[in-house]
């Protein structure tokens, strides 16, 4: 009996083994105004069968333009679903978006991102990558 419980603990160990570890989804900013802005995005974790709904990440920070490249915020979010609600105020104006909320469920894949472009007119877009 000894033996066939050493085999069985090996034939679980293995094949865990080989398995590789999910990355956490990025966020990535675009900010095609021509003025600094004041972000804010708040993530929040739907709760589920075996977990509670919760703040993951929430920041306000100022983000200059960035024609023609994006800024990055890495590891926000592990594998799961979530809600995403962002808003942008001018620095020196009193422009502002208005509070805009999407689902986002990252995976787990490589470099996979939330896109959040605010656009010269102070609308914003979600894309996923």
């Amino acid at each position: 009996m000894r033996r066939r419980s050493v085999l069985l603990s090996v034939a679980v160990v293995v094949p865990l083994s080989g398995c590789s570890r999910a990355e956490s989804g990025n966020i990535q900013i675009a900010n095609q105004t021509d003025q600094t802005v004041w972000k804010t995005i708040t993530v929040r974790r739907e709760g589920g069968l075996l977990s509670d709904a919760a703040t993951v990440y929430d920041r306000r920070t100022k983000t200059p333009p960035t024609a023609g490249y994006r800024s990055t915020l890495t590891d926000v979010a592990p594998p799961g679903r979530y809600e995403v609600t962002v808003k942008f105020e001018a620095t020196d104006t009193a422009q502002e978006s208005g509070t805009q909320t999407t689902q986002w469920s990252p995976t787990g894949e490589p470099s996979e991102s939330l896109i959040v472009t605010l656009t010269p007119d102070f609308s914003i877009e979600f894309h996923t990558q």
